[in-house]
């Protein structure tokens, strides 16, 4: 497991919405999800039903795509996260009941949300960051 670069690591530690992507057989959806981030199994943590259109994607076809990005006015403020995984609905109860512990401490209202839990796990990640140098990229890889 390739560790992922800390400025990486610094930008989706300080953010907390991801874009999330799926699709299958030719039916596409795009939500808006509050995440965990669990550096320690490359992954984000998220909370919705498998019954939301993304959750039925999801279940059918595991490969997502996702970005996680700010809204600066000024493009050399820009930086954000463009990435591919595998989506997992967690249903071994105990793997479930850590995560959502997880997810719960960086946002305590999922406690109330009835919900399934799914870990996003990241397989590859670029990076864009216009504050170091216009147009600066860095690329992880999980393998």
């Amino acid at each position: 497991m390739n560790k992922i670069p800390q400025a990486i690591v610094e930008f989706i530690q300080a953010n907390h919405v991801v874009s999330l992507a799926c699709t299958h057989n030719g039916e596409h959806w795009i939500a808006s999800c509050f995440y965990a981030f669990d550096l320690a199994n490359q992954r984000l943590i998220i909370l919705t039903k498998s019954t939301t259109q993304h959750g039925n994607l999801m279940s059918k076809n595991p490969q997502v795509v996702g970005t996680i990005a700010g809204q600066p006015t000024d493009i050399r403020e820009i930086e954000g996260i463009q990435f591919r995984a595998t989506a997992t609905q967690l249903v071994n109860s105990e793997q479930k009941q850590t995560a959502c512990d997880f997810y719960c401490e960086k946002h305590p209202m999922g406690k109330f949300i009835p919900s399934d839990v799914w870990e996003i796990r990241l397989d590859y990640i670029k990076h864009t960051d216009n504050k170091l140098m216009f147009a600066q990229k860095i690329e992880w890889h999980h393998i």
